[in-house]
C-alpha cells in the first residue's frame, strides 16, 4: 500500500467510526450493523454480539431511544496489511438514563477489514472508563 492509498484508507475508516456514531445519535440500528462485516462482533461490558443478526438485536434494544451522543476523537490507526488494520480512539457519550443525564468515557478498539472495496468494523471493543451523573460529577466513586 502506497502513500496515498494508506491516507485515503485512513480516511475511510474514521469516516466510518464517524458514520457509527451519527447512526447511534439517530437510533438507525440497521445504519449501525451494516458498517460491521457480516461476522462482526461488539464487545461491551460482559456482551458480544457477532453477526449481523446478533448485532442487529443488540443495537435495536440499545439505540432505539435515541439517547446515547458519542463524540470521537484521538484516533490512532494502524495496518497489518492492505485489508486489515487496527485503531484505538477515544470516546465521550452523553447518555439519558434513569431520567438524569450521565456522561461517559472511555475508548473504542477497534479491528478493521476491508471487504468488497470498503472498510468494516471486524470488531469493536468498547472500554468504559467511567459513567458518571452530570448532577454529582465525575468522583473517584464513579469510575467504572
Amino acid at each position: 500500500m502506497d502513500i496515498l492509498e494508506k491516507l485515503a484508507a485512513k480516511d475511510e475508516i474514521r469516516e466510518l467510526t464517524a458514520k457509527y456514531c451519527h447512526a447511534v445519535v439517530d437510533g438507525d440500528a440497521e445504519r449501525i450493523v451494516s458498517l460491521f462485516c457480516p461476522d462482526g462482533v461488539f464487545w461491551s461490558h460482559t456482551l458480544a454480539p457477532e453477526g449481523h443478526a446478533a448485532l442487529l438485536d443488540f443495537y435495536s434494544a440499545g439505540v432505539g431511544e435515541k439517547t446515547h451522543k458519542p463524540f470521537v476523537q484521538n484516533h490512532v490507526i494502524e495496518f497489518e496489511d492492505d485489508a486489515n488494520a487496527t485503531g484505538r480512539c477515544s470516546v465521550e457519550i452523553r447518555v439519558w438514563q434513569d431520567d438524569q443525564a450521565y456522561t461517559q468515557s472511555g475508548h473504542y478498539h477497534d479491528r478493521y477489514r476491508k471487504e468488497n472495496g470498503q472498510w468494516r468494523f471486524a470488531e469493536r471493543h468498547y472500554v468504559r472508563y467511567h459513567n458518571a451523573p452530570w448532577k454529582s460529577g465525575w468522583t473517584k466513586n464513579s469510575v467504572v
